[in-house]
């Protein structure tokens, strides 16, 4: 490493950019998943107010197609569809897409089925239909809020053991010209 490099690495270790210096804010993208059109029309239409980009799946395998071909922060599913329920999605989904934050909507009070969504898909919250307007919002806000919040947390983790690394190398080399002036002393 070239002393120009490391004087302006260890100038950087000194003074760390801001948390979202560079990072603009983004809109968040909401999966909403139903085989019912009216509730797909709903969710959009409250999802839309609070400015997030909301992405429509009629079922399991159109939602895994999406997330497939595109990242997505959260995922709002019924529970009670064909082909596949939302327990079932919900849990591919943590398996492919860890990252994802998962709610559960339904109509049905089953706990049953929403236990098994929460064991198996590992969702976040549970809803039932029908939802409050302020309610869901502030569930989707909180989800989403929590997922920037560990990819942040993540990212300072791996600026932190980047710079760690980076000290330790500068502590060896300053270690490594003590060592060679002390023998050249002699």
């Amino acid at each position: 490493m070239h002393a120009v490099e490391t004087n302006q690495k260890a100038a950087a270790l000194r003074s760390p950019q801001p948390p979202h210096a560079e990072e603009p804010a983004q809109r968040a993208v909401v999966l909403c998943v139903d085989d019912e059109p009216s509730v797909l029309s709903a969710l959009r239409r409250v999802l839309a107010r609070d400015h997030h980009e909301v992405l429509i799946a009629c079922g399991g395998a159109e939602a895994l197609e999406i997330l497939a071909e595109r990242p997505v922060d959260l995922i709002i599913s019924d529970m009670r569809m064909p082909h596949m329920s939302g327990a079932q999605l919900l849990s591919e989904a943590a398996s492919r897409w860890p990252d994802t934050v998962r709610l559960l909507l339904t109509g049905y009070s089953d706990l049953e089925s929403a236990v098994s969504a929460v064991n198996e898909g590992g969702i976040y919250r549970y809803l039932t239909k029908p939802w409050t307007d302020d309610n869901l919002k502030l569930t989707v806000r909180e989800g989403i809020d929590k997922r920037r919040l560990k990819h942040e947390r993540d990212r300072l983790l791996a600026i932190t053991r980047e710079q760690n690394d980076e000290l330790k190398y500068l502590n060896n080399e300053h270690e490594n010209r003590v060592l060679k002036r002390t023998r050249g002393a002699r």
